[in-house]
């Protein structure tokens, strides 16, 4: 999972194609990958809980200046010596009381940091 997120940062198409499910592409997969790692500012990553094959997480990125939060339960397969990306469900955002820290990491208050 965070090396997918890595790839997403980095804009390592070829890997996320790599690690993803064949039998879900898209005929222009690689085109929308290409588009979606050029078009969005990855900020950060939160695992909320990983087991077995199924991990759930909230990523935090930026378009157009609006921060926005992916979140997911993702499916896995073992596949070779390679895990494959198969499926994910979305889930409704987090949410962060205003005392919280915020999920940027930044040792701040959520309404100190990135509450808007």
């Amino acid at each position: 999972m965070r090396s997918r997120y890595s790839a997403f940062v980095l804009g390592k198409v070829d890997y996320l194609l790599q690690t993803s499910a064949p039998e879900n592409h898209a005929p222009n997969e690689r085109e929308l990958l290409k588009q979606s790692c050029a078009n969005t500012h990855w900020l950060a990553l939160k695992v909320i809980e990983a087991k077995e094959n199924t991990v759930e997480f909230s990523a935090f990125y930026e378009v157009k200046d609006e921060v926005e939060q992916l979140h997911e339960r993702s499916s896995f397969e073992l596949r070779g010596d390679q895990w494959i990306y198969v499926s994910g469900v979305f889930l409704p955002p987090l949410t962060f009381g205003r005392n919280d820290p915020c999920w940027c990491s930044s040792g701040k208050k959520y309404k100190k940091c990135h509450s808007g």
